[in-house]
């Protein structure tokens, strides 16, 4: 019945109807098996199908199972012409998939938001072009364990879907999925929008457990007492109960003879009662070396590369090859669909068995073996050394690689893993400056992942160090952030105040970026307070900061304020004239954020461009809102407050 749903939602996307499944169930109730028959059946259709997982790792890269999917199917592509089709969203997409860049990138830093809904739609653009014709099948396995990216990326996914010949499939384990779990509030806004489909898959009865040792023996009996036996120790989860049937087996407790199967007596037969027992069991049963070789893989993940395993557990190649053959025979590995020459384990509660059991200072020795391999290859994931330097213990050399992740994964707009990596990190600064810089990151971050109120502990505290070292200028740069927290709790008064202290340590240090954009700040609130003559002259002023250090950044969005005090005084054409040139400006340098600022304020009067079209085309006005980051992308980042002239907001964007 589950396949069938499935089926449903994959002729739908065929037809433009495309949409999110999620399989929830318990760990081993089968929603790996079931996507996976999903997967034969939709290339037997034609479709193109991705598939990626997440990690359970405790640090993974932003978008994991979509670089996984993705990069999978590059590596099979002409990504040339894929580029060309792409046109300029490919820059948006070079810092994921670098082999799409057709030319430099220049990122938009007015307003991270902005840039991560910018990425979301070239990400859309990237799978309607892999869904062609004949439509796309996406396969994201482990949703429990997603990085807070991927899970915006699905919810964002959800509402761009409809009209598109792409199904995506998402699986999650429902016994994961305790009251603060971070994919709880995602999933409960599916359930109430219908915006996925959930599929929840139960545990078998006592009659369909038969059914399926029928099936696995080859027989046309099964008595009730066999039956609910090991209904009763299995729970009807299908997957321990075949580790439950491979365990009988293999203790002679279930045998072949000549006429068929046969089984010692109830009362003699000694199945384990978890499912840890059965595949630790298993284990024990392999040899010293495949047992080692099961024991380091389990330490590099659910899925590892055979290079990597081999180096890593140092012994000879052909060792290594023969253990993966034999824990490949007993079911316990398989060859990963997704790649070459990887592989995986077949299910994750082997992992997580096998990980358990093996002793603390055993991990932490093939953890340090496994950092030293990916430190010797020329190109090696950031987050993938820090987990393993981390999980080691060797902090010295953890910590720098804490720090590199976290600015790679800003660079991607993973804000919200940024903030974990250095929040990771902070334990382990013992000097006192570069704890303060790192607290005053972390806040940073925070506040682009939208979580305001943790991050403004954070940065007090670290202004506070900055300050009383001498730090003004770097102290005064995170204040403007600081304000930023403060405005939205709705403490204008307070948000001000940081922006002053910020002007008045900036002031005496000359023209900078940063005094230009408190400036623009302090205009800002100004223009919203009503307070127009002196909105006018501070932005007028930041804009002389701007110019005086070579910032058109700073420059336009200060001209956007400016024109917003020139409104509120009655200079209507003056201030028309300000949003238009800070409009074209902006379409011209890239600043797409900007742009969509100057023409939400001069009363939305034009589409904007395609992203990554800035200042290739201008478009008629129109006298409807812009929709130049994607219809969804408008509307959300409007709905969300990233835009200060809703209601209900008095502050600045």
């Amino acid at each position: 019945g589950e396949l069938a749903e499935l089926e449903d939602a994959l002729f739908a996307s065929g037809r433009g109807d495309g949409g999110i499944v999620v399989l929830a169930g318990d760990a081993g109730l089968g929603k790996t098996r079931l996507a996976s028959e999903l997967r034969q059946r939709a290339r037997k259709l034609g479709f193109e199908v991705m598939s990626g997982a997440c990690s359970e790792a405790e640090l993974s890269l932003p978008y994991l199972p979509f670089l996984e999917a993705v990069g999978n199917h590059l590596a099979r592509s002409d990504t040339q012409a894929l580029a060309a089709r792409l046109g300029p969203a490919g820059r948006d997409l070079a810092e994921l998939f670098p082999q799409l860049a057709t030319e430099p990138v220049h990122a938009d830093r007015s307003e991270p938001t902005q840039g991560k809904l910018r990425l979301f739609e070239a990400i859309l653009g990237l799978l309607r072009a892999a869904a062609g014709d004949h439509g796309l099948l996406l396969i994201v396995e482990d949703l429990h364990w997603a990085d807070a990216s991927t899970r915006e990326l699905l919810d964002y996914l959800t509402r761009r879907l409809t009209g598109n010949r792409i199904l995506v499939v998402a699986t999650y384990r429902s016994d994961e999925m305790h009251r603060r779990h971070p994919l709880v509030p995602t999933v409960q806004g599916w359930r109430r929008s219908g915006l996925a489909r959930i599929v929840e898959l139960q545990s078998l009865p006592a009659e369909q457990v038969g059914e399926m040792v029928r099936a696995i023996f080859d027989v046309d009996q099964v008595s009730a007492e066999f039956r609910d036996l090991l209904h009763e120790r299995s729970e009807g989860n299908p997957f321990v109960l075949e580790e439950m049937l491979k365990d009988a087996i293999d203790r002679g407790d279930v045998f072949r003879t000549p006429d068929g199967w046969d089984r010692k007596p109830v009362a003699e037969l000694k199945l384990p009662q978890s499912v840890a027992d059965t595949i630790l069991l298993r284990v024990e049963r392999l040899g010293r070396e495949e047992a080692e070789v099961v024991r380091a893989a389990a330490v590099l993940g659910r899925t590892f590369s055979y290079p990597l395993l081999v180096a890593v557990t140092g012994l000879p190649e052909q060792t290594v090859l023969v253990a993966l053959e034999a824990c490949v025979r007993q079911q316990l590995l398989e060859e990963d669909p997704g790649g070459q020459d990887r592989y995986r384990f077949r299910h994750a509660l082997t992992r997580e068995a096998v990980y358990e059991e093996t002793i603390v200072p055993r991990r932490r020795q093939l953890h340090a073996r496994a950092a030293e391999v990916l430190q010797s290859l020329p190109e090696v994931s950031s987050v993938d050394l820090a987990h393993h330097l981390i999980a080691a213990g060797r902090w010295e050399e953890g910590v720098p690689a804490c720090l590199r992740a976290a600015e790679e994964s800003e660079k991607r707009w993973g804000m919200a893993e940024a903030a974990a990596l250095y929040e990771l990190a902070l334990p382990h600064v013992g000097d006192r400056l570069e704890q303060a810089r790192l607290l005053c990151r972390l806040g940073t971050a925070l506040v682009w992942a939208g979580h305001s109120p943790r991050a403004q502990p954070h940065l007090e505290e670290g202004i506070r160090t900055l300050e009383a070292m001498g730090e003004s200028r770097e102290a005064a740069h995170y204040r403007i952030f600081l304000g930023r927290t403060h405005w939205e709790r709705l403490r204008h008064d307070l948000a001000r105040q940081e922006y002053e202290l910020a002007r008045q340590a900036l002031e005496p240090l000359g023209p900078s970026e940063d005094l230009a954009l408190a400036y623009m700040r302090l205009a800002s609130l100004r223009t919203f307070d009503f307070e127009g003559p002196e909105a006018v002259q501070l932005a007028q002023r930041g804009i002389e900061v701007a110019e005086a250090c070579g910032s058109d950044f700073a420059r336009i969005w200060t001209c956007i304020f400016l024109a917003g005090g020139l409104d509120a005084v009655g200079r209507n054409e003056e201030a028309n004239r300000y949003l238009e040139q800070a409009y074209q400006e902006a379409l011209a340098q890239g600043l797409e954020y900007l742009a969509l600022n100057a023409a939400y304020k001069r009363g939305l009067p034009r589409h904007l461009p395609a992203p990554g079209q800035a200042g290739r085309r201008r478009v008629p006005e129109t006298g409807r809102a812009p929709r130049g980051l994607g219809e969804a992308a408008a509307d959300q980042g409007f709905r969300q407050g990233l835009h200060p002239l809703l209601p209900g907001r008095s502050a600045p964007g």
